[in-house]
């Protein structure tokens, strides 16, 4: 029976319920929050605080999205999910090189030893203490996803970590999510992921709405399998609202319904307790509505917030 790996347990993917498709819950200081201040998120009450207004508006389940060895905290995102009565499914893999310092292991891991490190952690539990030395110490909270990240060159570096990546996601049947940059070639992404063994309907790429503004590309890949997870919601400086949901009628005009996932993306500087203007709840409270004065009704918010997750998430 395929179930959902979340940080407290397997459930069954009936019972994942409201979900956002790419969040970022905490990320502890580090060379992420050097490189970008709204990339740290530190306290865990003030996320709290956020999580339970976001149960107490409908949301049941949220993806995390940043991966091992860059801030993540498995044992944070734990007890988020339990304090907030919330499902939380965290990541593993690779973000972009701008986020590891020269030093870090997993520039200098082989394939197969970081493709070992991303199966383990999905398999048994996440490491807890890689941001600045090898993995050694673990938890028990599984990750249930491996997050990667698409930079404008694919480079060597990057070939490396892709092809870890696939070789874990084809072990373990977990999904894969792309981070999808701007100038950067998803086309080419896909046919390397397909060349790898993957079918392309385990694989996500997000970002796609604000990186990729020819939705030709966004149906060639569509039609190819590929699941586009859009979050250019409230981020005037990309596009406004009513431009985000153009975007998404015109995709499920087009026949893609079931292969889009909706987030936020929400970093420090967007959520209300860090003294941000959005908050995690802006999709149930301002977003959804705006799609209904648009036409967009019940059973599409339905698939593309409860029932797309829980079939793209699910693992044998």
């Amino acid at each position: 029976m395929s179930g959902i790996t979340t940080v407290l347990g397997k459930i069954p993917p009936t019972d994942l319920g409201f979900c956002q498709s790419h969040e970022h819950l905490c990320i502890e200081k580090g060379r992420s929050a050097a490189v970008n201040p709204a990339l740290c998120i530190d306290n865990p009450e003030c996320t709290l605080a956020e999580v339970q207004e976001y149960r107490t508006a409908g949301g049941r389940a949220i993806v995390d999205a940043q991966p091992v060895g860059c801030g993540r905290s498995a044992l944070t995102l734990a007890d988020l999910s339990g304090r907030g009565n919330i499902h939380i499914i965290a990541s593993t893999g690779f973000h972009k090189m701008i986020f590891y310092p020269s030093t870090h292991w997993i520039l200098k891991y082989g394939e197969a030893q970081l493709a070992e490190i991303f199966i383990t952690e999905l398999r048994q539990g996440m490491y807890i203490d890689c941001d600045k030395s090898p993995p050694k110490r673990q938890c028990q909270h599984r990750a249930g996803l491996i997050k990667t990240a698409l930079d404008n060159a694919f480079t060597t570096q990057y070939r490396k970590l892709f092809s870890a990546a696939a070789r874990a996601a084809l072990q373990t049947g977990a999904p894969l999510m792309a981070h999808i940059e701007k100038d950067s070639d998803p086309v080419a992404l896909a046919d390397f992921l397909e060349e790898s063994g993957l079918a392309l309907n385990r694989v996500i790429f997000c970002h796609m709405d604000r990186m990729v503004p020819d939705l030709a590309v966004h149906k060639t890949l569509c039609r190819r399998g590929v699941v586009m997870e859009y979050d250019t919601i409230a981020r005037g400086q990309y596009h406004s609202d009513a431009h985000e949901i153009q975007l998404l009628t015109h995709m499920l005009d087009a026949g893609f319904g079931n292969q889009l996932l909706l987030s936020l993306d929400v970093t420090r500087n967007r959520m209300l307790h860090y003294g941000g203007q959005v908050g995690l709840s802006y999709i149930l409270n301002h977003f959804i509505p705006l799609l209904h004065k648009n036409g967009v009704h019940g059973e599409v918010i339905e698939k593309i917030f409860c029932t797309n997750p829980a079939s793209v998430f699910a693992q044998a």
